[in-house]
């Protein structure tokens, strides 16, 4: 896992209500995009090469990543047989293998046998004792079978390849009462855009991944600054606490489990107020796309990420939820004004358009992926080109976005047009191309250059 600069150029679909908006005459490729009703699975991000072994020592990493709180928050206790997953430098292990001694010991697993070389020469250098080196496969871990009490996996799940036997490989290994702690950035709320897009994970994506891998949450923490802190374990284990259900928002909805509305929030977010009439504690997850349709003349929001909440108790929640605005010629809705929340198929272009923006990539051929800054002028371009199909000048003035040019912001958002399946060529936008491109400064074989040069060859 990587920071970039804002500028490097490197499903449930659950209806409870369904509804006919009128959207413009769009040129879609549906087979281009993914089908709107089918699970969307993420594509693996590159794994870091043992030449990074730095920059996971790095000094802010304790202010960023709060190792401490984590380790506090897992109980190790002497005796206690760990398992850090793609352990890099062992940056973790180092701190675990202390706190199970006497008697524990920890597993050091990696890919990479120079990472594994690192961890030694770090763990030697700090007097460490009590890990051992297990070299991995991207679809084994190698783990000795039952006998995890608690296996880590710090910011790489996302780069695993090949997930599901991984996934079977860890829990074959656990324990009775074995756990998982699971740390990924978060894609929710805007705290992880300073890395790669697909360095990032929701917990919706999370949960129905793993869940379907055999494990179901114990606990979901939320007191990182900009990572998830999940804990796993092996599905229907009754020999530790209870477990921590999950619902979609429109499901919790239907089946009565919740009470909620939405309300305006400026430009950039739509205000879900809510609370649980259940007895028990609920994960609450809403996908990219969700629609949020106004009835007053102001304009209809949707989701441009993955949401999620914890409810722990009958309180009503103010939950903040990212967005971004349909039409170019309302007002975003005020904080008093309510809004019909409908299913992300209420807009199908749109909705896959969302799930784009919430990807972040784009693969050129013959070029190194195109890392697409997220910002909310970007996105808000992107809804407009895609549904209002507006001209440069219409949308340049409304772009107000200080770390974004305009024209920048109007180029990467035909990127995630583009891969949305919508013929950007055939968008009214396309005929001010050179005005947008040739301001650019990417010049070369990389980036949007690359990715323009590819589109006006065709």
């Amino acid at each position: 896992m990587q920071n970039t600069p804002m500028l490097n150029l490197a499903r449930r679909c659950a209806v409870l209500a369904v509804c006919s908006v009128a959207m413009s005459v769009m040129p879609w490729n549906q087979a281009a995009a993914q089908s709107v009703g089918q699970n969307r699975h993420r594509v693996p991000a590159s794994y870091m090469s043992f030449l990074g072994a730095d920059w996971l020592e790095r000094d802010e990493r304790v202010a960023e990543e709060q190792p401490q709180r984590v380790l506090e928050a897992m109980g190790l206790e002497p005796g206690d047989v760990v398992a850090d997953i793609g352990c890099g430098s062992g940056y973790y292990a180092r701190k675990i293998a202390p706190l199970v001694q006497p008697g524990g010991r920890v597993y050091c697993e990696d890919i990479q046998p120079e990472m594994l070389e690192i961890m030694q020469s770090r763990a030697a250098a700090d007097d460490v004792d009590g890990i051992e080196s297990i070299l991995g496969t991207s679809t084994d871990p190698k783990l000795p079978d039952g006998e995890l009490d608690w296996v880590i996996v710090a910011d790489v799940y996302h780069e695993m390849s090949d997930p599901e036997p991984m996934l079977a490989g860890i829990l074959q290994a656990l324990a009775p009462g074995g756990r998982v702690a699971l740390l990924e950035y978060r894609v929710e709320d805007g705290t992880g855009d300073s890395i790669k897009a697909d360095h990032a994970m929701s917990v919706r994506q999370v949960l129905m991944e793993w869940q379907a891998a055999g494990f179901e949450l114990e606990a979901l923490h939320d007191f990182l600054p900009v990572q998830h802190l999940f804990f796993f374990r092996r599905s229907g284990d009754a020999s530790t606490s209870r477990g921590l259900n999950d619902s979609d928002l429109l499901d919790a909805l239907s089946a009565g489990l919740i009470e909620a509305e939405a309300v305006g929030s400026g430009d950039g977010a739509v205000t879900v107020r809510i609370r649980r009439t259940g007895n028990d504690p609920v994960v609450v997850t809403l996908p990219v796309g969700t629609y949020f349709r106004s009835g007053g003349g102001t304009r209809d929001m949707i989701a441009r990420r993955d949401g999620w909440v914890v409810l722990y108790d009958t309180e009503w929640r103010d939950w903040s939820v990212r967005a971004v605005g349909r039409q170019s010629d309302r007002d975003a809705p005020s904080d008093d004004e309510q809004l019909e929340i409908l299913s992300p198929s209420t807009a199908p272009p749109l909705e896959a358009l969302m799930y784009q923006v919430q990807v972040g990539t784009y693969t050129v051929a013959d070029s190194p992926t195109l890392y697409v800054p997220l910002t909310l002028g970007i996105e808000q371009a992107a809804v407009w080109i895609a549904d209002a199909d507006l001209r440069y000048d219409r949308m340049a003035d409304a772009l107000s976005d200080a770390r974004m040019p305009s024209q920048y912001a109007v180029a990467f958002a035909l990127v995630f047009v583009d891969r949305a399946g919508i013929d950007v060529t055939g968008r009214r936008v396309w005929q001010d191309r050179d005005a947008i491109f040739g301001r650019l400064q990417d010049r070369g074989d990389r980036g949007l250059s690359a990715w323009y040069r590819l589109k006006t060859v065709r």
